[in-house]
């Protein structure tokens, strides 16, 4: 009888579990998803020339569509597996409902069970970068780096668009003179551009000698993991200039006194080393006895009790770095500068082996009253990390940087060298990173680097100072990482030897 009673026991049970297990069968075959979604040119006739099939990732949707797309009112046509599908509270008919897909777009597909599955639908337009419209008033050329002109901007970049008026001018020095030109931007009011802190002046970096587009903004990155205050933040960007396009382009923040920039405050000083002939007949600068500091910011007169106390101390500071108790912490260098600042500074220059950054030109400097001269931000990378064909800086092996005014002195000192040691270490464990960063930013610059090339014929040509040509843009980029894994091969062994 016990033997009876267990056997049905077991039966029930294993009836229950059965009628689990099936309900759990049918809970996993009630499926919620997209099977297909695409723009279809009968469809979308005035916008589109040929049908759009989306790419469908988890709970997104991504879609590129090939031109310039100023107007995204589209019609979707889809398959899905569910019961309903809703963008907000509105029903969503496959071929007939038509959406804004300018910005990201929910869909949310609802089976009979109330159950609910989201997904972002984006759409991109042209190479997938964010596109800006300039028109100056009449149509007038940029023809002068001295001369704004009127401008209207309209950028159409997801939920980052913009429109507004503007003025506009060349910039740059021995870029001004390149096929493809820099340009700078200001706004009478502060604006925030591609979501970026706001800000009356912008600059779009044209990088015409770099078929990768990206040694500015690889050192950008070694800037943004470094304990340097500041580094630029930038963004690519398409641009068409009066209804003519110009390439992609680097909106990046123009370094000035700011709060969301150079920080220093109403009463801070932002210092550039240069040279005699690259000045503006406006600029205010002083020499010591050894480097030229143009006082870029703010503006002030010559032999004002500003510009005396940025001269006084800065050749102070020069003074105690070339003293013979150069090393003591209380009175020699180390009471004028910002330690850290110059090791982080020195060692991002160093890496990329910046042609410049032997305090000849964009090497900034920037000074607070009562506080010590501190390096940054950095800028201007396009000839670094092998871009180049003169000063042998083509070789990613020797020291460059090392040997300029003030850092050949402040490496005489153990104690920085040491600091340049350490820190080395932590820029060499971040190298993958650096890596991994190249290849997304390229990958995105995929579809612009083709429209750029047809446009200005970069690569497959020399364009000086190339040292290297390529060919293709990804061998372009292999060799910049190549260089820059053998650079930084070298540099280990050299500094272990110091």
């Amino acid at each position: 009888m016990k033997s009876l009673i267990k056997l049905s026991f077991h039966l029930l049970l294993l009836l229950l579990l059965f009628a689990c297990n099936k309900d759990d069968i049918n809970i996993s075959e009630e499926k919620i998803q997209f099977i297909s979604f695409e723009f279809l040119q009968e469809n979308n006739a005035k916008l589109l020339s040929k049908d759009i099939n989306c790419a469908i990732e988890e709970n997104s949707i991504k879609i590129l569509i090939p031109h310039v797309l100023k107007d995204k009112n589209l019609i979707a046509n889809f398959t899905f597996e569910g019961e309903k599908v809703f963008v907000g509270e509105q029903e969503q008919i496959s071929g007939e409902s038509i959406n804004d897909f300018s910005k990201p777009v929910e869909y949310v597909i609802e089976n009979a069970s109330g159950e609910k599955k989201v997904y972002k639908v984006e759409v991109s337009a042209f190479t997938g970068l964010p596109i800006i419209f300039i028109q100056t008033e009449n149509h007038a050329d940029i023809v002068s780096k001295d001369e704004y002109l009127n401008a209207t901007i309209q950028i159409l970049g997801d939920s980052l668009s913009f429109e507004g008026n503007m003025r506009i001018k060349g910039r740059g020095n021995s870029t001004w003179g390149l096929p493809k030109k820099p340009y700078k931007l200001k706004f009478d009011k502060k604006e925030s551009l591609l979501g970026y802190p706001k800000d009356k002046e912008w600059v779009l970096l044209a990088n015409y000698t770099d078929k990768t587009n990206l040694r500015n903004e690889t050192a950008f990155y070694l800037g943004r993991i470094s304990e340097l205050e500041w580094t630029p933040r930038s963004h690519f960007v398409e641009v068409f200039i009066n209804d003519v396009y110009n390439g992609v382009y680097q909106l990046c923040e123009q370094i000035k006194i700011s709060e969301s920039r150079v920080n220093v405050t109403d009463n801070g000083y932002l210092l550039e080393v240069d040279q005699q002939n690259r000045l503006d007949p406006d600029d205010i600068f002083f020499t010591t006895d050894r480097i030229l500091l143009n006082i870029k910011d703010p503006d002030v007169e010559s032999n004002s009790e500003q510009f005396l106390f940025v001269k006084n101390y800065v050749t102070e500071a020069e003074n105690a770095l070339y003293s013979d108790i150069f090393t003591d912490p209380n009175n020699g260098y180390a009471k004028y500068l910002d330690v850290n600042s110059f090791v982080d500074w020195y060692l991002v220059n160093e890496i990329t082996k910046n042609n410049d950054a032997i305090f000849f030109s964009s090497c900034y400097m920037n000074l607070i009253p009562g506080g010590k001269i501190k390096m940054g931000p950095i800028w201007d990378f396009d000839i670094a990390l092998g871009n180049i064909n003169y000063n042998n800086n083509q070789d990613p092996t020797g020291f460059w940087v090392k040997n300029s005014i003030w850092i050949q002195r402040l490496l005489e000192d153990p104690a920085f060298v040491q600091k340049v040691k350490d820190r080395f270490k932590y820029f060499k464990s971040k190298e993958n990173e650096i890596y991994i960063y190249i290849n997304n930013n390229a990958n995105n610059l995929h579809y612009s680097i083709i429209e750029n090339n047809n446009c200005w014929g970069t690569l497959y040509n020399q364009t000086s100072p190339n040292y290297a040509v390529w060919g293709s843009y990804e061998n372009e980029i292999q060799y910049m990482k190549n260089w820059l894994n053998k650079r930084l091969i070298w540099l280990d062994q050299a500094f272990s030897q110091m």
